[in-house]
């Protein structure tokens, strides 16, 4: 699945709808008792009840009923390391959502997909089972060559990221050239990772759930003795998936180790490194019936196409950076810094795909078009093989950091520049050969291995993209609490898909106004460049890559900090619409060569799409019982002046108008170390065609879990039990296109967990 072109999911029989409704109210009703329930008897718990009998001339015995606070660790650490200057989450002029390791560790996270649940501006855009996923913020997907980053330099995309030795999981939202170069236009995952500290002690972790999966870790940690105490802290992790698709069950081990050296009391070395292998089949998605019509019904359980002689994936990837930080004095500082990002994919799929075919290749539902499934359920299947991928990235950046004044105003100075090389070497003869005749309404047939067998050639170099960047950004405060932000990226790019080299400026602009110190308002202008998308193979410049493209992002936004953070941006972003459109003769984008005939598709640039939306989270400790994460996102992506009047002002594939999450901790009275934890999210519903004329539902997800510390906070045992859609609703999670082709994704049904931690 290299292409993307695996994924599925299926979807457990729901329930009748009065038993569904019912749960749902006994889940509401639930929640809302255990709240009432905490702010009743949470006045009896402050006071001193006393016990005494009715002899006099016996002592009187007093009670004392003492209350713990909730700790306050689902507010990360204040400082960002996906932004250029490290500042604080509250004086960042960007929308940026960062999800502790608290989080993660209570919801029983694993992979990309378990973490993005929490920021209602994030969707999966391609994450099948069993294969590394594709993601789009504020509805623009990401770029894997670029959207993925540790402790702010980029890695390879094209890998499950390992969450086990990860602090939190930064997400910044919108236009990033500043920070990531020629990019994607949606934002940027960065993953920071875990350091040595001086007062962790060991953990182990185990965890299973209701269909078998095996989980154990260890957190290990040492400082040295010595003068300048250098640290050492190792992760080890190993699991056995059991996923809720049949046949899509794997296994992996991941193992990671972070130092930090001290050569002196100016200079730091950080490094940082992560192997993980992981075996497991992926499933595969759906397509709409006859291009119209949504499956159904389908169920989340069944492996579409499955042959048991088929591979499963083979992943191997590893991640290592450093970065040498040298304090010159108080006001001066200098950071190198390298990372290098290996994945290695075995990739191997039985990929259903397009209407069913008879002997000679001829569609059987010769009315629909060839790039969805047949009306009636048919589709074909092939054996998809492309072993040795090779995805690399590795770049290395300098920068300097100055604070100084110019009268009453100062300054914060950042200035170096950036080399980033990217390669991917795959193979020009992947197999892809045809198998059979299935269909979705029936059980899948099993088939023989094509005869003869095909095996794919050796790998060789089919991409590659090198970018050397000079960087520059300028923080002046004024008088009054006001600062203004200049900066860019002069970027000079070359890439295997373009012809020459391209050199461009990539500014962004921002102005902060703080009236108190706990609150900022903000604002931003930034342009970005991104490379252009590859037409698909079923239209007439098959395979062509559209030349590189701008996107321009307008935001303003509000920023309250103390115990909780809470944040809110409007912000408005613009880019080209590209599509496979209808051409009646040859054009710019497909020539006179390509032409076959009036009616023909060419993908194109035409028009734009326009993301408009509205933002709003919080993060934090809201009382001393209560601690929580949620958002909220309104987006209208809509598509105009495209050439095709039934795309003109709809809303975009897969960009749900709204989109809502919410998970909290709350602390029970009278439970020792007891804590609630209810969770829920809102997805409206959904695009599966450019025209809106074939929609998703919308659909409502509830979430229970519970904590229990026996020894409170600072206990040796915490026990956790959570589940994941309580109410095993059936949903359509992801509407999106993958290189042209639309799938259809469906979400997990009820998932149980149990882990148990134990800190030494």
């Amino acid at each position: 699945m290299t292409s993307h072109h695996a994924e599925n999911v299926r979807i457990y029989e729901a329930a009748s709808d009065g038993l569904r409704k019912g749960a749902r109210l006994f889940v509401i009703n639930l929640v809302l008792l255990a709240v009432t329930l905490l702010v009743g008897m949470n006045a009896g718990a402050q006071q001193k009840p006393a016990e005494t009998t009715q002899q006099p001339v016996k002592p009187v015995t007093t009670t004392v009923v003492v209350r713990g606070e909730v700790t306050n660790n689902y507010l990360a650490n204040p400082k960002t390391s996906v932004t250029l200057g490290g500042t604080s989450l509250q004086e960042t002029p960007l929308s940026v959502t960062s999800v502790s390791s608290a989080v993660l560790e209570d919801q029983g996270a694993r992979v990309l997909s378990d973490v993005v649940k929490n920021d209602a501006s994030v969707g999966e855009d391609y994450a099948p089972v069993g294969y590394y996923g594709d993601y789009q913020i504020r509805g623009f997907p990401i770029d894997l060559a670029t959207g993925l980053q540790i402790d702010g330099m980029s890695i390879a995309g094209e890998q499950d990221v390992p969450l086990e030795n990860k602090d939190r999981v930064e997400i910044l939202k919108g236009v990033a050239g500043l920070e990531s170069g020629v990019a994607s236009s949606g934002g940027v995952f960065n993953f920071v990772t875990k350091e040595p500290v001086t007062d962790m002690r060991p953990v182990i972790d185990m965890a299973t759930d209701h269909r078998g999966s095996a989980y154990g870790a260890v957190d290990l940690n040492k400082i040295f003795s010595g003068t300048y105490s250098p640290g050492l802290r190792l992760n080890l992790a190993g699991e056995r998936i059991a996923t809720y698709v049949q046949h899509a069950s794997g296994w992996r081990g991941m193992g990671a180790a972070d130092g930090n050296f001290h050569f002196g009391q100016s200079t730091a070395l950080y490094t940082d490194f992560e192997y993980q292998h992981k075996v497991q089949r992926s499933e595969a998605g759906y397509q709409l019936l006859g291009g119209t019509t949504i499956p159904d019904p389908v169920y989340p359980s069944t492996m579409l196409g499955f042959q048991d002689w088929s591979k499963p994936n083979t992943f191997d990837t590893f991640n290592a950076g450093s970065r040498l930080e040298h304090t010159f004095n108080a006001k001066w500082s200098g950071k190198i810094a390298g990372e290098y990002s290996h994945s290695l994919i075995d990739d191997n799929v039985i990929w259903p795909y397009g209407p069913a075919l008879d002997a000679d290749g001829n569609s059987l539902c010769p009315d629909s078009p060839y790039y969805f499934f047949c009306p009636d359920g048919s589709y074909e299947i092939y054996d998809y093989r492309s072993p040795g991928e090779k995805w690399i990235n590795a770049s290395g950046e300098g920068l300097v950091k100055g604070h100084f004044s110019t009268g009453p105003i100062t300054h914060d100075l950042i200035a170096g520049g950036e080399l980033f090389h990217r390669t991917v070497d795959l193979s020009p003869s992947v197999v892809y050969a045809l198998i059979g005749v299935e269909n979705l309404f029936q059980p899948n047939i099993a088939y023989a291995p094509e005869s003869p067998y095909q095996h794919a050639g050796p790998a060789t170099l089919a991409d590659f993209n090198h970018q050397t960047s000079a960087i520059v950004q300028e923080r002046a405060t004024l008088p009054g609490r006001i600062a203004l932000q200049a900066g860019g990226r002069y970027v000079r790019v070359t890439d295997f898909n373009y012809a020459g080299e391209r050199s461009l400026w990539l500014p962004q602009y921002a102005m902060t106004f703080s009236p108190r110190s706990d609150v900022t308002l903000y604002g931003n202008y930034g342009v970005l460049m991104s490379l252009g998308p590859q037409a698909p193979w079923w239209v007439d410049n098959s395979a062509l890559f559209l030349q590189p493209y701008f996107t321009r992002q307008t935001e303003v936004g509000i920023k309250y900090e103390r115990t909780i953070l809470l944040t809110a941006a409007l912000f408005r972003m613009r880019q080209p619409f590209f599509y496979p459109k209808v051409i009646d003769a040859p054009d710019s984008f497909c020539t006179a060569d390509e032409f076959s005939g009036p009616g023909d598709l060419c993908f194109e640039a035409d028009g734009h799409e326009t993301h408009t939306g509205l933002e709003v989270s919080a993060q934090g400790k809201a009382a001393s019982w209560l601690q929580l994460t949620a958002s909220m996102a309104a987006i209208q992506a809509k598509s105009n002046d495209t050439g095709t009047a039934a795309f003109n002002d709809k809303q975009v594939l897969n960009v749900p108008h709204v989109r809502a999450t919410l998970f909290a901790d709350v602390l029970l009275p009278h439970f020792y170390g007891l804590h609630l934890m209810p969770g829920w999210s809102y997805t409206g519903r959904k695009a599966a065609t450019m025209d809106d004329a074939v929609n998703v539902d919308g659909y409502n997800l509830f979430n229970l879990g519970a904590r229990y510390t026996p020894g409170g906070e600072n206990g040796h045992w915490t026990l956790r039990l959570y589940a994941d859609n309580v109410l095993n609703k059936r949903y359509w999670k992801d509407t999106g296109a993958s290189y042209g082709d639309m799938f259809l994704h469906q979400g997990a049904p009820t998932t149980v967990r149990l882990s148990a931690q134990y800190t030494f």
